[in-house]
């Protein structure tokens, strides 16, 4: 039987992470916390001698479909999966949906107000300046949610949200 997926979608510093890391444990199911970042800013990517990215723009695409992919085989492998992404773009959305089409997903909308994104960001100091403001500006455009949370409420809370309505949802299927 394959996994389920839970995405979350959100800007930049919209707390994605920290909620799938609250939210987890929480979960009736044992479900991988796997996102992007861990691609993104782990010890993951090709590097040069200076430490920069090799051949950045090629490969990004295709790193992106090879990360669905890898959340595809670990659903097929009847691993339930948590995943935090944003999605930049209708070309973006339609790879995720085609590449996980047939499984049980159910998507997460994490909202925060630019002012709070921004603040974020600066305080991280780990993204580029700006990144925040423009993914909000297309990031909820895309499709609709299961669930939408605003991130300012903090990730217990939100994590608690996320795990009633998957509950409900799951129980509702039944």
């Amino acid at each position: 039987m394959p996994g389920s997926v839970i995405v979350v979608n959100g800007a930049s510093s919209a707390g994605k992470s920290t909620l799938c890391r609250a939210a987890q444990p929480r979960l009736p199911r044992p479900f991988l916390h796997y996102g992007l970042d861990v691609v993104f800013f782990g010890d993951v990517l090709p590097r040069d001698a200076d430490g920069g990215l090799r051949s950045w723009s090629s490969l990004r695409p295709r790193v992106v479909e090879g990360f669905f992919g890898s959340v595809r085989a670990f659903a097929d492998a009847g691993v339930d999966v948590l995943t935090d992404i944003v999605v930049e773009d209708r070309e973006g959305l339609r790879l995720i949906e085609t590449t996980l089409a047939g499984l049980d997903v159910f998507w997460v909308g994490l909202h925060a107000p630019v002012e709070e994104l921004e603040r974020r960001e600066r305080d991280r100091g780990d993204r580029g300046s700006g990144d925040a403001r423009r993914d909000l500006e297309t990031v909820h455009s895309f499709r609709s949610y299961d669930l939408d949370l605003d991130s300012t409420r903090g990730a217990e809370a939100n994590a608690a949200a996320l795990v009633d309505a998957w509950r409900a949802r799951v129980a509702g299927s039944d």
